[in-house]
């Protein structure tokens, strides 16, 4: 964020009084910049003039731009009394003037009222030469000229002001127009920021250098002159290599200056400042040498209170801070310090600029204390008082940061606000002031979530963005914090317009930062989490791609050891943990843990924003848990979570969350290791964070779920039945305070019609039953839910409407079933998805029994087509239709997966507050929360995107079944080259299903002898005899007992080959060619040898009793398997070759295979 800005005064000036004599004589005090030979006081100087015991000072600031004049704001009153004394005095203005009181007294001048008008009549100047040993060349003697104005005299409509006198009496017109004018630019840049001024003031002291002669005595003054703007310039423009021509003149100026020159001092502090400047960039030792041995020279020079050593104390601070790291301090700095008489103004702004790179408390209280004690002692009409108030309100809000005390952000702002009000409008100095204050505003805003702190965050942020000019070096820094402030209400209100104007404004701040300035690093993080942003409300993948790359390069481009570095190291893995969310590559997570672990590592205890790592850290850990079910992990999130709570105090907002995510970590443990003193944990831990969760708050609803299924959880383990009401009574709370359209609410539905169907499991009640399916039902049919939910809240369904006979099971199969293509799209790449699956093929065969119970043998065949690609099927018919759409349409097919995955994802079971993204003190946001009803806005609209795609997809050339399952009508065309028969078992019957290609209906066989049960047992019994004849770890066969073959393919035979047989009107065995058949087996079928079923006794060795009498068969997935492809296109090729490989015997560990020479053989005669 932006820095408070000092005010700076860079010139001499000469006065004119004027009196005007009325009924009481005045003086009218007019200051103007007229050139001064080439030499300049340091950074100007201002007068006091005292009279009667009143004292009067002039302003360090011009009225008027284009004559550089100062007038004061009324006439000073000169008593009538003739012998009364008027003084006039000078004062050095050094560059850190408002941080250094009243500066250096340099002239003194006492005289008469008498005296002044006598010699305003006789145009007689008063030369104020300089004191023995003053570091003022004499040729720069201070001239003023006293002149009487009468109302009505010739004289009273100007004044002529005197040039200087030059020892020399040289008159040098060329010189010091070219010298005043740059000087005037100078201070215009200053003022306003405006580049080309900085550049004419560069042209200017390059004319008056070029047109100085190379032995003329003021050379060296205006070599000085030129290295000073060229020095700003390189700054601004962070050229590091131009350095080498302002520290060429200082060198060449300080030549000319031996030891004994009056301006050796000064020339001296401005070579070591180049020096300073060039080892700041580079951390050279060589330079830092060199700045170490002007700035001691200087200090020799320099007298106790001079501007110069208050200017050598200010260099050799900030050459220290740049060698020490928080809480020591190098050999140098230290032996330096004790060389400096230490000011209090230029202390505390060096400890806060310390604090904000190292981050040690200890400076930062230091600075607050001191500024504390400035600003009550110095008068309200002081420069320094409002300089003073800005960096006392910007260190309280330091604090608050670090230690997150309220009171220190109250005062903070109100110490501000009064700064920004001692502030004119257009002064340079004020876009300082306001943005530091929107920060503040906004920080306000994150604490206590009143929006009114938000808008007027937005509106200081804006105005100091206006009324910094383009090209200000401090602009980017304004636009950086009006991003934060716009992505802070995006978060509240949700309006993507906010969130668009946050990402634009980050990027206005990134493109004219160089690489190497030390802002770079917050605006590339601060855009980073504002792609993030939008990743998380668009589902947009390149946009979670673009803010990894972001955070990356933020986090490259701080030095280590800087205090910002662990909030940008937590961005990016959070960044990392929400890709591995989204695509499932354990190289992410693994990622995520270890930038989790570096932000915490670097993170010193009792920063404000440690519980945030850890939170994070902890969430990490426990994600990797529930993927590869490490219990080191699982520890790991639970000590990282307690931590993290530990170090959250109470009353901060989030703690809450901090404490309902170790309570899930206990849970864990206890479903892990089944310990109930880690549920009694848990639930304890869970009910705190409800309880410090105020009503209306956003994670409220989720915390409560969590709780809820805790309690279900004890329930289960003890039996409690007041434990299961808690459960009812908590989801009950969850469901109501989550609004319709939020992705979570599915979930909470789903979680208490869990809790009501525990209720009749154990209280018989059938209207728990009931508000079960009513809730399970209303989870699924929810069209824009997350799909992997709904589909679970359908399998609920699908078991308790097949308990109580509902009417309403056959629509539930339906939803379940064609949720399953959603849910396989989604997760082609994830590894859970397959399980959720797998799950799923169970569904499916219930789903056919139950179209068989009511007579629909045609949606049975559809329906466990439909799975049976899916989950047996590998996939097929999905990956050709999404490497279609990626082939012929690849935008459509890339934000489909984005949608889905964005749907999906929002609703995930496990239920948690926000990760924190915690930023430090560059980007003041930690968190800004969504309201419930914007989230639940912002799925609607993803959800609705998403149809609109899909009909957009469906209206392509050759996509208009994209997603959609086959009807009988293109199933059984797949039987063109014989039956296909679907045998399918579920848990309460078997079936056959013939499918013909020439017959519109389905051929439906039921198998009442063969069950579910017996088909298990056999598929056991074959695994036994596998297992008996090594067959699986040797290949070896042995020979079986006849009677075992006989008792194992009989069963087969006799009650599911027999009766297809039957169907198909095989009565007598095939005397030529046999038909062809194709067995679809499902569930365990899956596993039996359908293709040797028959009765083996030697009184049925007479064919007619085994399979393969009748038909050849085959075995196919699915029935789509055997449809004409129109994909398939076979390329004509002469040049055919083909490679046939023979394993040689090994050494014992598997048998000789018998038959592999001759097939070789006839492969070999085949192709010929």
């Amino acid at each position: 964020m932006g820095e408070d800005k000092e005010m700076v005064i860079t010139s001499a000036r000469v006065i004119s009084l004027r009196s005007r004599k009325d009924a009481n004589d005045k003086v009218d005090i007019q200051v103007k910049e007229p050139a001064l030979g080439l030499r300049r006081l340091p950074a100007g100087f201002y007068t006091v003039v005292r009279h009667s015991d009143h004292e009067w000072r002039t302003e360090n600031k011009c009225s008027s731009v284009s004559d550089d004049v100062v007038e004061w704001r009324g006439p000073i009153p000169l008593s009538s009394d003739q012998s009364a004394t008027v003084g006039l005095e000078v004062y050095a203005s050094f560059e850190f003037q408002p941080m250094l009181g009243t500066g250096e007294h340099l002239r003194k001048l006492t005289i008469t009222v008498d005296q002044l008008l006598d010699r305003s009549a006789k145009h007689i100047p008063f030369i104020l030469f300089p004191k023995n040993g003053d570091i003022v060349s004499p040729c720069s003697s201070i001239l003023v000229t006293v002149k009487r104005r009468d109302g009505e005299s010739s004289d009273s409509s100007a004044s002529r002001v005197l040039g200087p006198v030059c020892s020399t009496t040289e008159t040098l017109n060329e010189l010091e127009d070219a010298t005043n004018h740059g000087h005037s630019a100078l201070s215009r840049y200053r003022k306003h920021g405006e580049k080309r001024d900085l550049e004419h003031s560069v042209a200017e002291f390059e004319r008056a250098l070029n047109n100085c002669p190379v032995d003329h005595p003021c050379r060296a003054a205006a070599q000085s002159n030129l290295a000073m703007a060229k020095l700003i310039l390189c700054q601004v423009e962070d050229t590091i290599a131009s350095l080498e021509i302002p520290i060429r003149l200082c060198r060449d100026a300080l030549a000319a200056r031996p030891v004994g020159h009056t301006d050796r001092l000064s020339t001296l502090v401005q070579l070591a400042a180049v020096h300073l400047a060039r080892f700041e960039k580079q951390r050279d030792n060589v330079y830092g040498a060199q700045v170490e041995a002007l700035l001691y020279e200087a200090m020799e020079l320099s007298s106790t209170d001079s501007d110069e050593k208050r200017a050598v104390s200010v260099m050799l601070r900030l050459y220290a801070g740049h060698r020490s790291g928080p809480g020591q301090s190098s050999v140098d700095s230290h032996s330096s310090s004790r060389l400096i008489d230490e000011d209090p103004w230029i202390l505390s702004a060096q400890l806060l600029k310390r604090f904000k790179r190292h981050g040690d408390l200890a400076d930062l209280q230091r600075a607050i204390t001191l500024l504390q004690q400035l600003v009550r002692s110095v008068s309200v009409r002081d420069k320094g008082y409002r300089v003073g108030l800005g960096n006392l309100g910007t260190a309280l809000r330091l604090r608050f940061e670090r230690l997150g005390e309220l009171r220190d952000l109250e005062d903070g702002i109100s110490t501000q606000r009064d700064a920004v009000h001692l502030i004119p409008d257009g002064h340079p100095d004020k876009p300082a002031y306001l943005n530091n204050l929107g920060n503040s505003f906004i920080i306000r805003f994150l604490r206590l979530g009143e929006l009114r702190d938000l808008e007027d965050g937005i509106s200081t942020h804006r105005d100091a963005v206006h009324f910094s000019p383009d090209g200000h070096p401090d602009k980017p820094a304004y636009l950086n914090n009006l991003g934060n402030s716009f992505r802070a209400r995006f978060e509240r209100l949700g309006e993507l317009r906010d969130l668009e104007d946050s990402i634009s404004t980050h990027r206005d701040a990134v493109h004219p930062t160089p690489d190497g300035h030390p802002d770079k690093p917050a605006y590339l993080n601060n855009l980073g989490l504002s792609f993030s942003a939008r990743f998380e409300r668009l589902g947009e993948l390149r946009d979670l791609e673009d803010a990894i790359s972001i955070h990356r390069d933020a986090i490259h481009l701080t030095p280590d050891g800087h205090p910002d570095k662990p909030g940008r190291l937590n961005g990016l893995g959070n960044s990392f943990r929400a890709r591995f969310e989204r695509l499932g590559e354990l190289r992410d997570l693994e990622d995520a843990i270890s930038t989790h672990r570096d932000a915490v590592h670097l993170t010193p205890d009792g920063r404000p924003d440690k519980p945030h790592g850890l939170n994070n850290l902890g969430n990490s850990f426990i994600t990797r848990f529930l993927r590869l079910g490490e219990l080191r992990d699982l520890e790991d999130g639970i000590s990282t979570h307690r931590d993290a709570v530990h170090l959250t105090p109470d009353g901060h907002p989030d703690k809450p969350g901090m404490l309902n995510n170790l309570g899930l970590s206990f849970r864990d443990r206890f479903e892990r290791l089944g310990e109930l003193r880690d549920l009694e944990d848990a639930i304890s831990t869970q009910r705190d964070a409800v309880h410090l969760t105020p009503d209306g708050h956003p994670d409220k609803p989720s915390i409560l779920n969590n709780l809820g299924l805790s309690f279900r959880a004890r329930f289960e383990r003890l039996g409690e039945l007041r434990d299961l009401e808690d459960a009812i009574s908590t989801f009950r709370d969850a469901v109501v305070l989550t609004p319709d359209g939020h992705p979570d609410k599915l979930g909470r539905l789903n979680n208490l019609g869990n809790s009501f169907s525990t209720c009749f499991e154990h209280l018989g009640e059938l209207r728990d039953l009931e508000d079960a399916i009513s809730l399970y039902s209303h989870a699924a049919s929810v069209p824009i839910g997350p799909i992997s939910v709904r589909f679970r809240a359908s399998r609920n369904w699908i078991a308790c409407a097949r308990h109580m006979h509902h009417p309403s099971l056959l629509r539930a199969h339906s939803i379940a079933i064609n949720l399953l293509p959603q849910l396989a799209w989604i997760g082609l790449s994830l590894t859970h998805r397959y399980a959720e699956l797998k799950r799923g093929a169970n569904v499916v065969r219930e789903a056919a029994a139950a179209a068989l119970d009511s007579g629909f043998p045609e949606l049975a065949v559809e329906w466990l087509e439909q799975g049976h690609s899916i989950v047996w099927g590998e996939l097929l018919q999905l990956r050709g239709s999404y490497e279609q759409l990626s082939s012929a349409h690849p935008d459509h097919a890339r934000r489909l997966r984005e949608l889905s995955a964005a749907l999906d994802d929002a609703g995930a079971t496990r239920e948690k507050s926000l990760s924190t993204f915690s930023e430090s003190t560059d980007d003041p946001i930690h968190r800004a929360t969504q309201t419930l009803q914007q989230v639940a806005d912002t799925h609607r609209t993803l959800a609705i995107e998403r149809d609109k795609l899909l009909q957009d997809i469906r209206r392509l050339p050759g996509f208009n079944r994209f997603l959609l399952p086959k009807d009988f009508s293109q199933l059984r065309a797949s039987a063109h080259s014989g039956p296909v028969v679907v045998l399918n078992a579920a848990e309460h019957r078997c079936d056959a299903l013939i499918v013909l290609a020439d017959v519109d209906h389905v051929i439906h066989v039921p198998l009442p002898n063969f069950t579910f049960q017996r088909s298990t047992d056999l598929q056991g019994i074959l695994k036994s005899f596998l297992r008996h004849a090594l067959v699986e770890r040797t290949g070896q066969i042995e020979r079986w007992d006849r009677g075992t073959w006989e008792s194992f393919l009989s069963p087969l035979w006799k009650s599911v080959v027999e009766p297809v047989m039957d169907a198909l009107a095989f009565s007598t065995p095939a005397s030529g060619d046999l038909s062809r058949i194709f067995w679809c087996p499902t569930g365990p079928f899956v596993f039996l040898p359908i293709h040797a079923a028959g009765l083996y006794d030697a009184e049925y060795s007479a064919p007619g009793h085994k399979v393969f009498d009748f038909v050849v068969s085959s075995y196919v997935p699915t029935l789509s398997i055997l449809a004409p492809s129109r994909n398939i296109y076979v390329a004509h090729n002469d040049d055919f070759r083909l490679l046939a490989v023979r394993q040689p015997p090994t050494d014992g560990q598997l048998s000789r295979l018998p038959g592999v020479h001759t097939e070789l053989e006839h492969i070999k005669e085949s192709l010929g």
